[in-house]
């Protein structure tokens, strides 16, 4: 339904429609559909959500477990959680080596200009460390709890530096890397060796590795006369001049090599797993450690000798994914989070004298789902490019409903990034459509996405960027070959760069496509790449292009979703934070006008107090309900007629 109203653009501030909450913008949407709560959406959760694990003590006898105010303890798997520490903050995940203390971060309604904020667990007291205004962010602990590195661009608005400060005088930092990148990574701090590895970050695909001298700040590039490698995380060996790296620089995957540090020189160790190593963990004596792959989206777990680089495969173990992987101290025992489509959260500990995996639960009583929530399946479907012909296998995961009568909806969600894998983590929200509401998800990993080689990364950058777009036709065309779905009444999804893909295939497959949903989508590359903050735009435009060169300019214009306003049939539904420092509101401001000045069905949302996405409880909970209110109207009351 069209709006009648004057330049949105300069109403945003002051308009509210439909809704009794300040923050609140919307357009489009009729007040019972804004204002409705479909309850059941609460119901599909999963009650298997242990504690996160967050580490060991010190002597490695006990796992430990965020509990928000808490840090509880257990000595064995199936003993009883107990309070190890206590206070009266929320714990973050940066937690000191020492366990006394921890920093964390805070920014204004989603504007990600983070302060950073250190808080001593034994006076429950809290003092502010970087001042309001810069964007400080990022911090790592020095192994003796006595500094910390962060990242920075208090220097200049268009560059984040690296620091390093001491609590000991927390009113200075010393700049050790000047323009670090707002992507840099630190992966290793080594008491032994007074040395720091971390990486600057060009694009996904090419990051340099450096070394740097915790004292004088003085810095030496690792594999200095290559370029375009990626690396994804390095760690030092104690007792050896030596580290751990993984990288694609041998590889189409990121690979586990030994790099000796005297001479030079790598050594590879996974060269034979042809996946990405996603996880590192070495114990304090250089003997042992511990490293998972990512294959196809489902984590394996491997330990490794460092004296003989030799590696078993642990067997047996679940399917799921790993995360957070931390081996004690002395190198006995494995820790980490685990995670699957049907529960949240499960924590395991893995023996490697005994070869041994157990599940942690309180007094050893595994809990049970009282729901039976619905297991995502792989599959993969071919997309041929009509210029070269060659043919591409995209991976995909697939939630269908049980004993459903008929052929289902779908409902497709495209990852953002580009450079980032959809993995069948547990969802509320999937679970809710395909149980209650009988509509098919589908999660695809179509080009760009990474986890299946570096290649495959690099098959959507700068001039082949609708390659992502020919394989959501692609998706489609599978759909319409598959008897239990109804290609008919497909629908799909997509955040940020996911938006995009939304906004693009809905103009390219109007007929194919019932209805579009974009969360802080880019709607113009052009005006995107000028309007993303400046310490961002030198990355996105490696990835994306570079906008000042005229004929990349004009093909990030023909291909805009905004170009191709008038190609649009479908009901869209945008929703956007206004304080957004990656896709700026302007993006889906300039799509909901252009759509409604032709008369298009568009609901528009947005929340002056959220960021890149809603995360504050009130304003996501009306996002989702929104959006069933909209699938419902515009997916499947055609649905249901039929």
């Amino acid at each position: 339904m069209k709006v009648n109203l004057p330049i949105l653009l300069t109403l945003l501030l002051y308009i509210q429609t439909y809704s009794q909450k300040s923050n609140i913008i919307s357009y489009g949407i009729d007040s019972t559909d804004l204002s409705a709560e479909h309850h059941n959406l609460n119901t599909y959760r999963s009650t298997i959500n242990f504690p996160p694990f967050i580490g060991w003590s010190r002597n490695g006898n006990k796992m430990l477990f965020n509990g928000g105010k808490v840090i509880y303890a257990m000595k064995r798997y199936n003993s009883e959680i107990k309070e190890y520490e206590k206070f009266d903050s929320y714990l973050s995940s940066y937690l000191s080596p020492d366990r006394r203390k921890f920093l964390y971060l805070e920014d204004d309604d989603g504007n990600e200009d983070y302060q950073i904020f250190l808080y001593d667990i034994n006076t429950n007291k809290a003092i502010e460390i970087s001042a309001k205004g810069d964007k400080s962010y990022d911090p790592f602990w020095s192994p003796d709890s006595n500094r910390f590195a962060y990242k920075s661009n208090k220097r200049n608005a268009t560059e984040v530096d690296l620091y390093f400060k001491s609590l000991t005088n927390l009113d200075n930092g010393k700049l050790v890397f000047q323009d670090f990148s707002d992507d840099g990574q630190l992966y290793d701090w080594s008491a032994e060796k007074g040395l720091v590895l971390a990486a600057k970050v060009i694009s996904e695909n090419n990051k340099m590795l450096y070394l740097i001298n915790d004292v004088s700040g003085h810095s030496t590039q690792i594999n200095s006369t290559k370029s375009d490698i990626a690396y994804s995380d390095a760690k030092f060996i104690p007792n050896q001049e030596a580290c751990l790296i993984v990288s694609d620089e041998f590889s189409e995957f990121l690979e586990l090599t030994h790099y000796d540090l005297n001479k030079k020189r790598f050594n590879r160790i996974t060269s034979d797993i042809p996946w990405d190593v996603e996880a590192l963990t070495i114990d304090e004596y250089g003997k042992k450690a511990a490293f998972s792959t990512n294959e196809n989206g489902f984590s394996k777990l491997y330990i490794l000798d460092l004296k003989t680089l030799a590696y078993q495969k642990v067997a047996d173990f679940p399917i799921g994914i790993l995360d957070n992987l931390v081996i004690a101290n002395n190198g006995t025992k494995i820790g980490f989070n685990f995670y699957s489509s049907t529960f949240s959260r499960k924590v395991f500990c893995y023996d490697i004298k005994n070869k041994t995996l157990k599940q942690y639960a309180r007094k050893g009583k595994l809990p049970v789902d009282a729901m039976t929530f619905v297991t995502a399946e792989p599959f993969t479907f071919k997309s041929v490019d009509t210029s070269t012909g060659i043919e591409n296998t995209i991976p995909a995961f697939i939630y269908k409903p049980q004993g459903s009568a008929r052929p289902s909806p779908v409902f497709i969600d495209i990852h953002g990034g580009p450079e980032y894998q959809i993995r069948p983590r547990f969802n509320s929200f999937y679970q809710y459509l395909v149980n209650e509401l009988g509509i098919t998800v589908i999660i695809p990993n179509i080009r760009g996405s990474n986890g299946y080689g570096k290649s495959y990364m690099k098959a959507d950058d700068t001039w082949n960027r609708e390659n992502a777009i020919t394989d959501v036709g692609a998706l489609l065309d599978w759909i319409k070959n598959e008897k239990d779905l109804d290609e008919k009444n497909v629908s799909i999804y997509g955040e940020s760069y996911g938006g995009y893909v939304v906004l693009a295939s809905l103009a390219k497959y109007p007929q194919r496509l019932k209805c579009g949903i974009d969360i802080v989508g880019i709607s113009n590359w052009v005006s995107y790449l000028e309007n993303t903050r400046d310490y961002r735009r030198d990355l996105r435009r490696v990835e994306f292009g570079d906008e000042r060169i005229e004929s990349m300019r004009n093909f990030l214009s023909e291909i805009s979703p905004l170009t191709h306003v008038q190609g649009i049939d479908s009901p869209l539904l945008i929703v956007q934070g206004f304080n957004d420092p990656r896709v700026n509101y302007k993006e889906s401001v300039q799509m909901f006008e252009s759509l409604n000045q032709k008369n298009k069905d568009v609901w528009f949302l947005m929340a002056k107090d959220e960021g890149h996405g809603f995360h504050k409880r009130q304003n996501y909970k009306l996002q989702q309900n929104l959006i069933v209110s909209f699938l419902k109207k515009h997916l499947l009351n055609a649905y249901f007629k039929n």
